[in-house]
């Protein structure tokens, strides 16, 4: 009996410690985020660049020891003083390479990690990357507050590193136009996903450099600030498991099939990046661009069409 006991014990453990693994590492499906924890394992990894896009003020405050100040414009006015958008290609990559970003880098990102803005901040340069075909990216959850929560080292010397190599081309199939967005808003073959506020999705609320209220026809919603766990019992922004995204897209009627043409759309692109993370690299979507302009380009646009006063979407 006693060894049946102790075996039981043995069977039980490792049970909870299965259960522990697959709770701490509930997004290990993904090469693009890493934990605190192994982050604080790798800081010396061999061609490791560590970006932190927070705000200027808070990098000189603390970061992550290594961390690069990338506050570089990510997004920019474009050449029709458009906001927000993309930069020129040459600007972006003379910035990356100065952040001491070789072709064959691993580059993990991450920003002040307190709400699920701040981590579209990191999707926002994640995605930047991808479009200049730059497949090596990860996302560091809970960001910052994660990384001092866990009490982890920090300091106060900025990172000045030597130009790297990098040689970055723009990958057309990560964004979409204005001409594009006009062109497949009705195929029911393309999914469109606004990533912004139920208010502003709605069109009860926008924002003022926002010409118009609603979203574009069609749209799901499913807002960024649902895809973490900030603030949930003082949490960081923590992104929500597999399990939890998957049911969110689900519900917000994105189809199982993985091969679906998704384009995300936000107010300035911003939240829009977020929601291409999660569905390009958490759930395994693989055809997902983001539409740069968003709503501030398109409803500054008076013949195309807004919907207001709307939650469903349309099949047509």
């Amino acid at each position: 009996m006693m060894n049946i006991n102790k075996r039981l014990k043995v069977a039980l453990s490792g049970v909870v410690l299965f259960m522990f693994f697959i709770t701490g590492e509930a997004l290990a499906g993904s090469n693009s985020v890493v934990s605190v924890k192994w982050l604080a394992k790798n800081l010396n990894k061999p061609n490791m660049v560590i970006l932190d896009v927070s705000a200027f003020t808070h990098y000189e405050k603390n970061h992550i020891p290594g961390a690069v100040k990338a506050f570089g414009p990510w997004m920019t006015m474009n050449d029709n003083f458009v906001g927000f958008m993309m930069p020129r290609v040459k600007k972006l990559v003379r910035m990356i390479k100065g952040y001491g970003v070789n072709n064959n880098s691993f580059i993990v990102v991450y920003d002040e990690g307190v709400t699920a803005n701040d981590t579209a901040k990191s999707a926002r340069a994640l995605w930047t990357l991808h479009a200049l075909g730059h497949a090596e990216v990860a996302i560091l959850d809970g960001g910052f507050a994660g990384w001092e929560q866990m009490d982890e080292v920090v300091s106060n010397k900025p990172a000045t590193p030597d130009a790297g190599n990098f040689t970055g081309k723009l990958v057309e199939s990560k964004l979409a136009s204005l001409a594009e967005v006009e062109k497949k808003m009705h195929d029911p073959r393309v999914i469109f996903v606004d990533n912004r506020s139920p208010d502003h999705f709605f069109g009860k609320e926008k924002n003022s450099e926002i010409e118009r209220f609603g979203h574009i026809p069609g749209s799901r919603l499913w807002p960024e600030s649902y895809m973490t766990d900030a603030g949930v019992d003082l949490s960081p922004s923590y992104l929500k498991d597999v399990k939890s995204l998957s049911q969110m897209a689900a519900g917000a009627g994105i189809p199982a099939d993985k091969n679906v043409e998704i384009i995300t759309c936000s107010n300035h692109g911003l939240e829009a990046a977020m929601g291409y993370f999660v569905l390009h690299d958490i759930l395994g979507y693989k055809n997902v661009k983001v539409y740069d302009g968003s709503i501030l380009e398109y409803a500054a646009i008076r013949n195309v069409p807004m919907e207001r006063y709307s939650w469903g979407y349309k099949t047509w």
